[in-house]
């Protein structure tokens, strides 16, 4: 291996460095034992250590999320929409959704944040130097962590079922399903394979702005009630959609790029791979294509600010809704 890592990377080290990466793992270091599928396989078994009384735990979250969001939606949004007197039908049947993802992100990202801002002992965002230093096949996994990853496993195996059964039909339908079960895939490989310090970094990356996202939309759909219109909220959402755009820039794609992939293609390959860790390629592929996704995402959002500087909009909306005959068209 003739390459180094640095500590302050940008966008060309990371690039570089993946391909050097990818090089060596796979034709200096393996290739000459590799055959796939067989040997993709023999990595598998050989790195995933998920027990499978471990999963229960984590279909009994998943129920718990379902059965508790119909009762926040019907006991508690419903309510509130019906006190408020929100006239649009969609804003009607919109705002209990987001209200429910802005309670749970908040919960799920502070916890997480709480662990690596505040504990201490897991202060892998601010000094990445330690995330490989311990790592070996089926290590022990932190309680605190452990926990986070079910619940975070339980709540998009929720999604899932949520986004085909429970939530507003979009025009990235498949997208945001793909997104659930490519997240759901990496946390629970992340977990298996002992990566977990980077999962809980991708975790900690990605909830920020859907906090962000839903506390704006929860406002857009509150302007519009009891035959009135209140700027209160139309303020707001204006500036919740500035300060959603700045951290999906932040957040999404800078630091996932530089500090979170460029961990695992780069650093990874000094401090771990060459002490005998495995699967390179499957579990950068999941990242990269999560990174993917984000790009595919931040497209609406540049999409919405054109359309608000030509004029072709006046106040903050969704672009990926699709109208509600058709949005019903496709639930029936």
């Amino acid at each position: 291996m003739n390459f180094s890592y640095t500590e302050n990377p940008g966008y060309i080290d990371l690039l570089v460095g993946m391909y050097r990466g990818m090089r060596w793992y796979y034709r200096e270091e393996n290739w000459g034992n590799y055959t796939f599928p067989a040997s993709f396989f023999d990595d598998f078994r050989k790195y995933y250590h998920f027990k499978l009384e471990e999963s229960y735990p984590i279909l009994y979250i998943a129920i718990i999320f379902t059965l508790v969001r119909y009762v926040f939606e019907l006991g508690i949004c419903r309510p509130i929409v019906n006190y408020l007197k929100v006239d649009d039908k969609a804003d009607r049947e919109k705002f209990p959704e987001s209200c429910w993802k802005f309670v749970v992100y908040s919960f799920l990202w502070g916890y997480t944040c709480y662990l690596l801002i505040f504990d201490g002992r897991f202060n892998y965002f601010t000094d990445q130097s330690n995330i490989w230093d311990d790592w070996s096949i089926g290590m022990d996994v932190p309680f605190e962590i452990r926990l986070i990853y079910f619940i975070e496993c339980g709540f998009y195996l929720h999604s899932i079922y949520a986004t085909i059964f429970m939530d507003a039909w979009r025009k990235d339908f498949f997208v945001m399903l793909l997104h659930h079960v490519l997240t759901l895939t990496l946390i629970s490989v992340s977990y298996a394979t002992r990566y977990h310090k980077i999962g809980i970094l991708v975790l900690f990356v990605h909830d920020i702005t859907d906090i962000l996202l839903e506390f704006t939309k929860c406002n857009v759909h509150l302007k519009k009630r009891n035959k009135k219109f209140y700027p209160i909220h139309e303020t707001i959402s204006n500036y919740g959609f500035g300060a959603f755009t700045f951290a999906w820039f932040v957040f999404r794609l800078y630091w996932f790029p530089l500090k979170i992939l460029y961990a695992t293609g780069v650093v990874s390959v000094h401090k771990a791979y060459q002490r005998g860790a495995g699967l390179y390629g499957f579990f950068n592929s999941l990242l990269w294509l999560l990174l993917v996704l984000d790009i595919y995402w931040f497209y609406f959002v540049l999409l919405f600010l054109y359309k608000v500087a030509t004029g072709q909009l006046k106040e903050i909306s969704d672009t990926r809704d699709i109208e509600e005959d058709e949005s019903q068209k496709k639930k029936n």
